[in-house]
């Protein structure tokens, strides 16, 4: 089943909040400096990476206090960037940052644009690393220009690319049949191939300090996975390492994949 996954050429690889921040001192560099070194490796190896990553919001707040999420996402875009630019540059692997609203991948001529852009990114071995424009988006009224999370915007970005594989990386190990935490008999879902309304009702709600996403949101996300037929591994990111184990068809995680 998780022979295909060797295979895979473009990948897009979405790394979650509260994998990069710490509500208590912010981003957590360690995590920046080893997730640049695996991704380097992967890129150098001939893999095609997209990065969707999260935590400006996160990082802001923690830096500002209480302020506005467009603040905060204001000044926690620079730091985490900066953090990037950094470590990818002990790498020698060159990043391009874009920043997405919805209307960037729903109006032809933006989508054209955006297109034109990652493909020559991607030709150039540059590492695409993308978060949407948290600053100014909105979700209000008739422009409505904000994802639902950056699991939706991953999910999107994947379709676009016509990617092979998307990786969620998150801080659970994967898809369970019940709350572990909950539940210490729940079991790991190793594979699925459709998801049923139970999965949702059985999921937990409750979000990080600092997160927007979810498991629910990560099912959701799922399941427009599959329905693009898009291959899709969910597997907890606290070590950046996992990603060779997931990309060698390791059994690591959940893996949404249709049956052949």
């Amino acid at each position: 089943m998780r022979e295909d996954i060797k295979k895979a050429d473009i990948i897009v690889i979405k790394v979650g909040t509260s994998l990069l921040v710490s509500p208590e001192t912010g981003i957590i560099e360690s995590a920046i400096s080893k997730l640049a070194s695996v991704l380097a490796q992967l890129m150098r190896s001939g893999k095609k990476i997209i990065l969707v990553s999260s935590g400006a919001v996160g990082a802001g707040t923690v830096q500002l206090g209480e302020v506005s999420k467009y603040a905060a996402a204001a000044v926690g875009q620079g730091i985490l960037t900066g953090l990037y630019e950094a470590e990818f540059k002990k790498h020698d692997q060159k990043i391009g940052q874009l920043l997405l609203s919805r209307d960037i991948l729903t109006v032809p001529e933006n989508r054209q644009a955006f297109d034109q852009t990652i493909q020559e990114l991607l030709a150039r071995r540059i590492l695409p690393i993308v978060n949407e424009n948290d600053a100014v988006t909105v979700d209000e009224g008739e422009h409505r220009t904000k994802f639902e999370d950056n699991d939706e915007l991953s999910l999107l970005i994947a379709e676009a690319v016509d990617a092979d594989l998307l990786i969620m990386l998150t801080d659970v190990n994967g898809l369970y049949s019940e709350n572990p935490t909950i539940n210490e008999e729940a079991q790991m879902i190793r594979h699925l191939s459709k998801i049923d309304q139970r999965l949702f009702e059985a999921s937990d709600p409750s979000l990080g300090k600092l997160s927007r996403g979810g498991i629910r949101s990560k099912l959701k996300t799922a399941t427009g996975a599959l329905t693009a037929n898009i291959s899709m591994v969910l597997a907890n990111g606290r070590d950046p390492h996992v990603l060779y184990d997931i990309l060698a068809g390791r059994e690591i995680g959940t893996l949404f994949k249709k049956q052949q």
